[in-house]
């Protein structure tokens, strides 16, 4: 059920853009969720036939590995989902996938920090921003309570974005906060704080005809398929004389 042509175009575009960084979300292949992979994994399975699981399992995962090695480099790492395959000695596709690609393999969840320095003759500027990424929980009918699970994300740690993936939704939204700067009364700026908040997406159809899927056993509506794009847009803005105050702008767009 993945929209091949979607995906095709993704691939396309992410290829045309050679400065893009990018965050695996998880459910790379659609593999088995939870429950059948403890049918799956049973020891009364014949070893021909965990053999042949193990032998998909790898097939997929490369096949896959090669649609995406223009990333290598650029690929921040690979948060696991719920729907993987597991190999006999623990490990999972989405570890194989990591190693693949060389990059990170980050678990469910994952703090990374960004840092933009701005440097010249005078002075070194450092500014970071902090993503709390998580694959995902809890399912939404309306974009509203699939966003507000993201929502609150805020409430157990500081971050500038927060991202979770899982319920197949693309959204983004925006909050803005107030932020004391500066170490000094002589240095001190109130300054705005933008944090955004996003539902990942996915390539996975609920309808197509003459299939069937469990978007159509429950009645569930059709998404916007894709992914979000984040762009990070550092500036450069002199106060006070020689004082450089340095910010990275955010933008989400789906």
């Amino acid at each position: 059920m993945c929209h091949e042509q979607k995906w095709q175009e993704f691939l396309d575009w992410a290829k045309s853009k050679p400065r893009a960084y990018y965050l695996g979300m998880g459910d790379y292949d659609d593999l088995a969720s939870s429950s059948e992979r403890s049918i799956l994994l049973d020891r009364k399975l014949h070893e021909s036939t965990k053999d042949t699981l193990e032998t998909q399992y790898k097939s997929h995962t490369l096949r896959l590995a090669k649609e995406l090695s223009f990333m290598n480099g650029r690929l921040l790492g690979l948060i696991e989902g719920n729907h993987y395959g597991e190999f006999i000695n623990g490990t999972t596709t989405t570890q194989l996938l990591a190693d693949k690609l060389e990059t990170a393999y980050l678990g469910v969840s994952c703090f990374i920090r960004l840092t933009f320095a701005y440097l010249n003759a005078h002075s070194h500027h450092r500014m970071c921003i902090d993503l709390w990424a998580h694959h995902g929980r809890g399912a939404a009918r309306l974009v509203g309570g699939s966003l507000n699970r993201v929502s609150q994300m805020e409430e157990a740690a500081e971050a500038d974005i927060y991202l979770m993936g899982h319920d197949h939704k693309k959204s983004a939204a925006t909050k803005t906060r107030l932020k004391l700067t500066g170490v000094s009364p002589q240095s001190f700026r109130l300054t705005h704080r933008k944090v955004l908040l996003c539902r990942t997406g996915s390539f996975l159809k609920g309808y197509e005809e003459g299939k069937a899927s469990y978007i159509v056993d429950g009645a569930m509506n059709p998404t916007d398929l894709g992914v979000v794009k984040i762009e990070m847009t550092p500036r450069r803005k002199q106060i006070k004389g020689n004082i450089d105050e340095i910010s990275v702008d955010l933008h989400a767009s789906i």
